[in-house]
């Protein structure tokens, strides 16, 4: 059960991309490198045009530059507030419980960086070789925060940086840092937090250029973070892959779910006129995840099921995996 709790939360932590083809995995990476920092500048600037600008990618993008640019406190409080309703409102895609809670920052992401890679942009190698989905830690979040925490740390340390928020993103790792100390009394905690609203989370796609970045060092390959970047991306090639593999599949819990999931994803959650559609569908996502009549399996213990019978046959076919995302157990 535990093992396939993990292959669980690796494939369905960013669900709304299940239906997302891998695109990246098969396109032909750019011939040069720079940093996924400098790349994710180019690519917000490609994707954010003003038709795109109340997409959730693009306006918390536009609110953090709008935070970095200005020192006035109220200001920045008042740009505080709304990130914070920005993050309010994502949390309305939600649906139903148990896996396959939508994110719509990641499908925003994962559109964004699909678009970008695919026109091959000069020195964008770093940034359009890994994942196009959201990253989804998995495994011990213990040991997934800690090298998260090098992560950032290795980039605050940095002589120079092409982010002018180098230095909010930077405060905020510090007091992150000091609220997850042992020794921090209450009081100190608290005004900590006070410090945190005025640095909120830095925009998503830069989150994910730092760790790109990060794990594009050699020494840091093995790390938590890396690994389960790696696992993650490969997770979402088997379910794609399973999903169209027959109709037996197709009509399984699992990808039924996933496809519902998908359609909830492309519907934006700022339209109102939408709003029907979204409540149907997430009714038709928690009625599956009610207990089975008479007592069979539950859908979870159903879904894990499929799932651990679409990894084994996954990973069969693919031996050069055995040593990477096939070495997780898996269940008989």
């Amino acid at each position: 059960v535990l093992a396939n709790a993990v292959v669980l939360r690796d494939i369905m932590g960013s669900s709304s991309l299940l239906a997302i083809p891998m695109v990246l995995a098969q396109m032909t990476a750019p011939t040069s490198a720079a940093t996924a920092v400098s790349s994710t500048k180019e690519m917000y600037s490609y994707w954010c045009t003003a038709e795109r600008s109340e997409k959730p990618l693009c306006k918390h993008h536009a609110l953090i530059a709008k935070m970095t640019a200005t020192t006035d406190p109220e200001q920045r409080k008042a740009l505080a507030t709304e990130v914070k309703s920005l993050y309010t409102q994502a949390k309305t895609m939600s649906a139903g419980g148990g896996p396959g809670s939508v994110n719509p920052f990641a499908k925003d992401y994962a559109d964004m960086k699909i678009a970008y890679c695919a026109t091959s942009p000069a020195g964008a190698k770093t940034l359009c070789s890994t994942a196009a989905s959201r990253f989804s830690p998995s495994g011990s979040s213990g040991s997934v925060t800690s090298s998260t925490s090098q992560a950032m740390e290795w980039f605050c340390a940095k002589e120079s940086s092409e982010l002018a928020s180098k230095d909010s993103i930077c405060k905020r790792a510090s007091l992150l840092k000091q609220m997850r100390d042992a020794t921090t009394t209450p009081d100190a905690k608290k005004d900590l937090l006070k410090q945190l609203k005025e640095h909120p989370a830095p925009a998503y796609g830069t989150t994910q250029a730092i760790y790109a970045d990060f794990c594009k060092i050699k020494t840091n390959g093995e790390l938590p973070l890396c690994t389960s970047l790696r696992r993650t991306a490969e997770s979402k090639k088997m379910a794609s892959w399973y999903c169209a593999s027959s109709e037996e599949a197709k009509q399984g819990l699992w990808c039924r779910r996933s496809e519902l999931v998908a359609k909830l994803s492309k519907l934006p959650f700022t339209d109102s006129s939408k709003a029907e559609e979204r409540k149907a569908i997430s009714a038709q996502l928690s009625s599956m995840m009610k207990p089975t009549p008479g007592g069979g399996p539950s859908p979870s213990k159903q879904m894990s099921d499929e799932i651990s019978k679409a990894k084994k046959s996954y990973c069969e076919m693919h031996a050069e995996l055995k040593g990477t995302y096939c070495a997780s157990p898996n269940p008989p």
